[in-house]
């Protein structure tokens, strides 16, 4: 019995002297503005890499899942057939989410309007341009799908592309 006592007393003592010496030990990081910017950036971003590659996990396509996502999201943006090219505001708004990101009219008339982008998601993919199993362009795919979803539930005709390391988006009238 007293080796028995003994046994257990020494495993405690190797479990719980780590844990007691590490939790003295932390110290909580401290982070700027910018620095948690970024951090909620990339979480968003994640958080769509890991929509998609549940999705194709489950054998469904990424224009399945994008899909999915536009249309829960499209009463948001406004009523269905409504034409309205404020649609680029809210683009404007969810681009703005990823510090240094560039957004800006390249064309506009009456009837259309041609944004562009900087696409800083792109560096978390890395030089495979793979995260967590899910491609760059799949993850691009993602923001087409759901641009040309939202574009088709007001009433509007969508381009999507990049070029030059900018995404382009064109919505018009009279889809």
């Amino acid at each position: 019995m007293k080796w028995r006592l003994t046994l257990t007393a020494a495993t405690l003592a190797f479990f719980a002297t780590p844990i007691a010496a590490q939790a003295q030990d932390i110290q909580l990081a401290e982070y700027t503005p910018q620095e948690r910017w970024e951090r909620a950036a990339s979480q968003v971003s994640v958080s769509f890499v890991a929509g998609i590659a549940y999705a194709k996990s489950m054998g469904q396509s990424v224009e399945a899942y994008a899909g999915a996502v536009a249309d829960l999201f499209a009463p948001g943006w406004g009523e269905p057939g409504s034409g309205s090219l404020g649609i680029v505001r809210g683009m404007q708004r969810n681009f703005l989410l990823w510090p240094n990101c560039e957004f800006e009219i390249v064309e506009q008339s009456e009837k259309s309007v041609t944004v562009r982008a900087t696409r800083p998601w792109a560096v978390y993919f890395g030089e495979d341009q793979v995260w967590y199993g899910v491609t760059l362009n799949e993850y691009e795919k993602l923001y087409q799908v759901f641009n040309a979803r939202l574009a088709e539930h007001l009433g509007l005709g969508y381009e999507g592309w990049v070029e030059e390391g900018w995404q382009y988006m064109k919505f018009s009238l009279g889809s």
